[in-house]
């Protein structure tokens, strides 16, 4: 498995949760499309993989994943955005 860097994890991070936020978009006006369901499902437990992937890599992508350590984490790595 080749080391992925910091961008390009990110990149699949947001790529991830666009595709959930579409998705839910398109069950607010389709709640009974068992399909797009199956799919949204699928693609919430890869947006939970990669942003615990980056995480685990990189530090905390949000405050509230910094709390699971004895030291306020959150300012010690570069921010998401940075």
């Amino acid at each position: 498995m080749t080391s992925k860097t910091r961008s390009e994890m990110l990149r699949k991070v947001m790529e991830a949760d666009f595709a959930v936020y579409d998705l839910q978009l398109y069950l607010d006006t389709h709640p009974n499309d068992e399909k797009a369901l199956s799919m949204y499902r699928d693609l919430v437990r890869r947006a939970t993989d990669n942003k615990r992937a980056f995480e685990e890599a990189f530090g905390p992508l949000t405050p509230d994943s910094a709390t699971d350590t004895k030291e306020w984490t959150w300012i010690k790595s570069p921010w998401p955005w940075e």
